[in-house]
């Protein structure tokens, strides 16, 4: 949460992909020499590698979301969550306070994340790509729908 204090999310969004590009720059000079068949190969094995990766962390995330959820259920029917009092009015402040900032900043990343994965705009990156760079496209394309059914 500390870089998330520090500015909006959408700037720490922002400074990572430029920091990120800045560093594999070295790697897209290598990219722009390979030959096509080159290009295919190695974009193939990133589609693979990525949605290998994603998928995996993407399950996980899931998993532990769905289980905190049912916990949260269990409390609840439980009556752990009713009643819930507060020592003093200074700490029910204070984390009425700590709720607050946690809900924007949630909002904030839920906005930034709408703005960047939209479908319009995912399409578009796509088209540019594959109009840039048609090998490395379809090549990553392959990779990812592999790494998906294997």
């Amino acid at each position: 949460l500390h870089c998330v204090n520090a500015g909006k999310v959408e700037d720490v969004v922002d400074d990572l992909r430029e920091k990120t590009i800045d560093s594999l720059q070295p790697l897209f000079d290598k990219f722009d020499d390979l030959p096509p068949k080159g290009k295919f190969g190695v974009s193939a094995i990133g589609g693979f590698a990525i949605t290998k990766i994603s998928m995996r962390t993407t399950i996980k995330v899931v998993k532990v979301g769905g289980a905190a959820f049912i916990m949260t259920e269990v409390l609840h029917q439980a009556g752990v969550l009713d009643d819930f009092s507060y020592p003093s009015d200074s700490s029910h402040k204070f984390i009425l306070g700590i709720r607050q900032k946690i809900a924007s900043t949630v909002n904030e990343c839920r906005i930034t994340v709408r703005k960047h994965l939209n479908v319009d705009n995912m399409r578009q990156v796509y088209k540019s790509c594959l109009q840039n760079e048609k090998m490395g496209t379809l090549g990553f394309t392959t990779g990812a729908v592999a790494g998906l059914l294997l």
